[in-house]
């Protein structure tokens, strides 16, 4: 073997070697995991994702014959199964609700941004007028205290803007959940509550400490 073929033989060994270095220095590195190994951090995610997927099941659930939705308390979950009424023009139905105030006739409802006569005629008949809210005094919502989150009963937390028997029942669930809301930032856990609607419901709520009321 001449001087040359040494060398190459021993710069292609050098090169093997450094590769077999690396490679097992990379399989031996240490792997962050993608999910926490703490369980209880799944745990605390299986009942947030039953409650989303029950969502989109009763949003996809058709109304029954004689079955009515109420534009004024039910949420936006109820408000999408309206005929031609999808997820964003529900949401547009309870924004309008609680900036403008309360439907108090079918053809209010032209005043929210993708209703047109067309809609209107579709849903007319699904559409329940029977309880209206009391119109706010002024063209806004008074109330001489604050409700306090952690004390509310169904009935009470209904008297909320855009709170409707469904989602104060959440509210409740939540609650029970977690043993008492410690700030009112904490009812974006609430299916059915986002930045937008929390804005909107932070002056008239209070969550003083954890007592959680039960009737």
């Amino acid at each position: 073997m001449t001087p040359e073929e040494r060398r190459t033989v021993a710069f292609t060994a050098g090169v093997l070697l450094l590769a077999s270095l690396v490679r097992l220095g990379w399989e031996a590195r240490p792997v962050t995991p993608l999910l926490p190994a703490d369980t209880t951090a799944y745990a605390e995610l299986v009942p947030a994702t039953d409650s989303l997927l029950a969502d989109e099941e009763r949003r996809r659930t058709p109304l029954g014959p004689g079955e009515q939705v109420d534009p004024n308390r039910d949420d936006e979950v109820e408000l999408a199964r309206l005929p031609g009424v999808g997820p964003a023009l529900a949401g547009r139905i309870s924004q309008a609700r609680e900036e403008g105030g309360p439907f108090r006739r079918p053809d209010d409802l032209l005043r929210v941004p993708g209703i047109g006569e067309a809609t209107l005629l579709r849903i007319r008949a699904k559409l329940d007028f029977s309880d209206p809210p009391p119109a706010p005094v002024g063209g806004a919502r008074e109330r001489s205290a604050q409700v306090e989150l952690n004390r509310a009963g169904e009935t009470e937390l209904q008297e909320l803007p855009g709170i409707g028997p469904a989602l104060a029942r959440r509210i409740i669930e939540e609650r029970e959940r977690r043993g008492g809301f410690s700030r009112v930032d904490d009812l974006l856990e609430v299916p059915g509550i986002g930045p937008a609607t929390l804005e909107r419901l932070r002056p008239l709520l209070a969550a003083q400490g954890s007592n959680v009321y039960r009737p």
